[in-house]
């Protein structure tokens, strides 16, 4: 199956849109394919405004994120796979979501090896109820 992080992050943009606020997108800069002005980075990690006042071209899709903004007046472009999207978040109230950084196969960063002949019980939500 593809991965759901684009579709969450679209998803969660216009959420955040809609109630009014302003969406950022945090991207771990470690991860390969990203490029970014990373000189504006904290601990690999760089917060991004993504409203559609602060970018241009905005793209976000399986593949990955796209766009081109302007850093301290300098119009730069930014492009990561879409494993590097580590969280979104709406800058006046902090509600968003985080993500696990992905590897370029799609795993998390610390999944362990599953065998695919059958996939891992779950414990039953059930419960037996008696009079």
């Amino acid at each position: 199956m593809n991965s759901s992080r684009s579709y969450l992050v679209n998803a969660m943009i216009d959420w955040i849109v809609d109630n009014g606020c302003t969406p950022h997108v945090v991207l771990d800069t470690s991860c390969e394919g990203v490029v970014a002005p990373t000189e504006y980075a904290n601990d690999d990690r760089l917060v991004l405004n993504v409203s559609g006042t602060a970018v241009r071209n905005f793209k976000l899709d399986a593949d990955g994120l796209e766009f081109d903004a302007r850093f301290n007046g300098e119009s730069r472009h930014v492009s990561c796979p879409t494993g590097a999207i580590v969280g979104i978040f709406a800058r006046e109230n902090g509600e968003g979501m985080a993500f696990e950084v992905q590897s370029e196969e799609g795993s998390t960063s610390n999944d362990n090896a599953l065998d695919d002949s059958e996939p891992p019980k779950l414990p039953s939500h059930l419960r037996l109820v008696k009079d």
